[in-house]
């Protein structure tokens, strides 16, 4: 920048002063001229005019030949200045005399003349000595030029000295106007300097006068400020571009890039650095699908190309790519620059080349499997079927093509299996439906029908396969079974209605003698105690106990039985209400002798609140009872929510169940421990799980032995 500065500088005070020198010069050079010319002609006039004198005086000594007189008067030209040489030559040609007298005569001329000239840095002169008319001789004169060269000498250094004068004078003017005339020049050298160097557009020139430079500093910065606000678009543009994930490349007409964006780097592998520049299709190794020629008449043609090509990546990759091309065109209408846009699509490609594949295995398989075979396009319109659909329909696929299958499908049953498979389709979950398909000899048969959705590699639905199986068999042996099966259950109805009448019968005439026995053993026991020995006693508690037993078993089955036939009807239980009841209800479920821990709020359920009781009353029994000898029974009921059910826990610290047991335990009879060591008839769980599944729920435990029992129980939620 110094140098510039300098140069500039030194190139407007050089113009200045050049100038002052050559006008001083041209000036000194006319003077000069002039004074020479003027000095001649005042020199020739003067010869002129001594020649005349002169040779009007020696024409009568020449006449006579008096060489004596004629020597005196050329001795006359001593009084002339820088006369150097004189002499008179006779009408032959030969000096008559001379001056002056030490003059060696071999130095004048050999013949005499005409005319006046300078020669040899003298002025010589020849005049005619005319007498009446004619020449009777010549007269020579030479006179020195000396005193001009002085004079000039002492022109040129006074011109010399002006001239210094005036080049130190122009200097130091020039050195005041090259200040105000090169500083906005040097102030804009410098703004463009540091604008080029940083590129940074914010930077602005100083204006420093108001006058043409002041106003090329105003268009100088405006043209900044226009060059920063499209700097920032392209800028902002670029930072756009890089964070496309496609390949934006930008080529010039001659196919060298000049644009080259993250994404392209990220595609190709080349950085911006090592593609700039570069040949586009020497780069990538572009193939194309058709003739190269064949694209670029196209860009030419509409201004844009797109299709599919195939690229190579720096590591050597050969990668499939969509693109799209876009001509811009320059000011003149003519191509200038090429805007690229391409896609990696070599994982796609792959995908649709695997799906073609599979698409042939499934079109092969379709032709050979027992099942009428179908494919759609994902907006559901069948676009293939296999040969054992047309053999069955007898259709061709003109016919088929689309949602032609309507055609050959059961007609009440039309809109709602396509209702129902339209739905599918939006959501591209898989399909099912049964319904009847025509066959080519008019008769419809029965088609369980499956469809699923096939995804590529992103899990867009790009084809559904379809089969249909003939059930016809199978519909009618299940319809002939579904009549069996109704007759039969008719026929158990009838018979579990009988034997639950029985049961009940049965279970409520034994009570009768029952009561009688255990009515008669009590008297004895305390009647006849003082006479009955020990023994007797004894027996007496046997028989009591078990008729307490049967009485419970008896209790037990009318609960069933009642649980098993009785109507229900299901509505809002408050848990916290009815456990808390039955906690009071039951002393054997407060401490002391136990303690129940319930985790409220819990939550109401829908159920049947005499069955609901009866559960409760029975798991909470066996938790309190079935506990290791002098352990205090600990049991905490809980409840969480789910969705639109509630699971009810009962925990206990007990003996805990072998998992093996856990069918066994909700059968009729199926106690896995003996009644001896814990009572009971076997049947408490039997009835929990039959109220539970007529309350639409479920039961079950998880348990382990020696680690306590955990008994749930899930209805809906209120």
């Amino acid at each position: 920048m110094a140098n510039r500065q300098d140069s500039i500088k030194n190139r407007i005070r050089a113009v200045m002063v050049l100038a002052c020198v050559i006008v001083l010069t041209a000036t000194a050079a006319a003077f000069a001229i002039y004074e020479v010319s003027s000095f001649k002609g005042e020199l020739t006039r003067h010869l002129s005019t001594i020649g005349a004198v002169i040779a009007d005086n020696v024409r009568t000594p020449l006449s006579f030949e008096n060489e004596e007189n004629a020597e005196e008067i050329l001795a006359a030209l001593k009084a002339e200045p820088g006369m150097e040489a004189s002499a008179v030559y006779d009408k032959e040609g030969n000096v008559f005399v001379f001056y002056p007298p030490s003059l060696q005569k071999d130095l004048l001329p050999t013949h005499p003349g005409s005319g006046s000239w300078i020669q040899d840095g003298s002025m010589i002169s020849f005049v005619s000595v005319l007498q009446e008319g004619k020449t009777v001789g010549t007269l020579y004169l030479r006179v020195s030029l000396k005193a001009m060269y002085e004079r000039l000498a002492r022109y040129g250094t006074i011109v010399a000295v002006v001239l210094c004068g005036s080049i130190a004078g122009a200097f130091a003017l020039s050195t005041v106007l090259q200040k105000r005339i090169s500083g906005p020049i040097l102030a804009l050298s410098q703004a463009a300097q540091k604008v080029a160097e940083r590129a940074d557009y914010s930077i602005r020139a100083p204006k420093l006068t108001q006058d043409e430079l002041g106003t090329l500093t105003d268009n100088f910065n405006q043209m900044l400020v226009e060059t920063q606000e499209h700097h920032s678009r392209l800028t902002e543009q670029a930072r756009l571009l890089d964070l496309s994930n496609d390949a934006i490349i930008v080529r010039e007409t001659n196919d060298r890039i000049v644009y080259w964006n993250r994404g392209a780097t990220e595609i190709y592998g080349w950085a911006k650095e090592e593609a700039v520049g570069k040949v586009k299709e020497e780069l990538l190794k572009t193939e194309y699908p058709f003739p190269r020629a064949q694209v670029f008449e196209t860009l030419n043609r509409e201004g844009r190309w797109q299709g599919e090509l195939v690229q190579t990546r720096k590591d050597g990759a050969r990668i499939h790519v969509s693109t799209r091309w876009a001509l811009d065109r320059g000011p003149d209408g003519k191509p200038a620059n090429v805007l690229i846009s391409d896609n990696d699509i070599t994982e796609q490609k792959k995908a649709e080349e695997a799906l073609r594949e599979n698409e042939q295995r499934f079109r092969a398989l379709g032709d050979n499997i027992p099942q009428l075979a179908w494919m759609t396009d994902p907006s559901g319109g069948i676009f293939w079927y296999n040969k054992r659909w047309y053999d069955y329909t007898g259709t061709t696929f003109e016919e088929m093509k689309g949602w032609g299958w309507s055609k050959v499908h059961q007609p009440n049953r039309l809109a709602a299996v396509t209702a129902k498979w339209k739905e599918h389709l939006k959501r591209g979950e898989n399909w099912e439906d049964t319904f009847q398909l025509r066959g080519k000899d008019g008769q419809f048969r029965w088609f369980l029908s499956r469809a699923f959705p096939i995804r590529n590699s992103q899990g867009h639905i790009v084809r559904w396969f379809g089969t249909n199986t003939d059930i016809t068999e199978q519909k009618m042996s299940e319809e002939q079974l579904e009549r069996m099966v109704s007759e039969r259950t008719l026929k158990l109805q009838d018979t579990i209605g009988e034997l639950e009448a029985f049961s009940y019968s049965v279970s409520h005439d034994m009570r009768s003698p029952l009561r009688a026995m255990q009515g008669y053993a009590k008297a004895l026991q305390e009647d006849y105690k003082v006479v009955l020995d020990e023994t007797a006693q004894n027996y007496l508690q046997r028989i009591q106990n078990a008729s307490n037993r049967l009485d419970l078993l008896i209790q037990d089955v009318l609960a069933y039985s009642k649980v098993a036939k009785g109507e229900i009807d299901l509505h809002r239980v408050d848990l916290d209400r009815l456990i808390g009841e039955i906690l009071l209800s039951h002393p054997e479920l407060q401490l002391p002798r136990a303690e129940v821990i319930v985790e409220k709020p819990l939550p109401a359920v829908l159920g049947h609140e005499a069955y609901l009781t009866q559960c409760v009353t029975n798991l909470l029994g066996n938790a309190a009872k079935f506990v290791r000898t002098g352990e205090i029974p600990r049991i905490c009921i809980r409840a969480e929510e789910l969705g639109q059910k509630v699971r009810v826990w009962f925990e206990d610290n007990g003996i805990g169940i072998d998992p093996a047991h856990f069918g066994r335990i909700f059968e009729i009879f199926g106690q896995v421990y003996g009644e001896k060591k814990f009572g009971g008839t076997g049947i408490g769980l039997a009835i929990v799980r039959k109220a539970v599944h007529r309350m639409n729920g479920e039961v079950g435990v998880e348990s382990e032995v020696g680690q306590g029992s955990r008994f749930w129980i899930v209805l809906e939620k209120a």
